[in-house]
């Protein structure tokens, strides 16, 4: 049974826990935690395909990892867990500050992005969780979003903006 924190709208923990597959009340909110890879040169990303048997966007591309926040767990300690579940991919992120929060449905999303060259072949992916992983640039990706094959994150097609920015190439590297 997997647990989490619950939280209240200022994004201070009430004390209370929630398990995982149950809804939450009203007022009541949770993190998950999102792992966007970009290879050193920021000309592609890592993406992932999500499982057939995935209660949601099954065979869905999506980005390199994410997963919920488990009780007791920092923003920092859940990046890692599940970049390292999904991946195989060890990078300590408690030096590494989450680029930007979105907000859904139950809670926040805490994404976390960084640049590194990986083989594709050197990947160990969660079986349960992930089919297929590939780098892609910035095209192939919004192709994949316009022809509906990856999940519609709203930032999603301005992804690579972020490292356009001035002074924002090579964070964790």
């Amino acid at each position: 049974m997997e647990q989490f924190d619950i939280y209240n709208s200022r994004k201070l923990k009430n004390g209370e826990l929630g398990v995982r597959g149950t809804p939450l009340k009203n007022g009541q909110y949770r993190y998950v935690v999102r792992v966007i890879i970009f290879n050193l040169k920021g000309d592609k990303v890592l993406i992932q395909q999500r499982q057939a048997s995935k209660s949601s966007w099954p065979n869905f591309w999506d980005f390199t990892a994410a997963g919920g926040l488990l009780a007791g767990e920092s923003l920092a300690e859940g990046a890692g867990r599940e970049l390292f579940e999904e991946t195989g991919i060890v990078y300590d992120f408690s030096e590494t500050p989450s680029r930007m929060t979105v907000r859904f449905y139950e809670g926040w999303s805490e994404i976390f992005l960084i640049q590194r060259d990986i083989e594709i072949n050197n990947l160990k992916l969660q079986n349960s969780e992930v089919q297929a992983a590939k780098w892609v640039s910035e095209p192939e990706l919004l192709k994949l979003i316009n022809t509906g094959k990856f999940i519609p994150f709203h930032y999603a097609k301005n992804i690579f903006d972020y490292l356009r920015f001035s002074g924002e190439t090579n964070f964790g590297g």
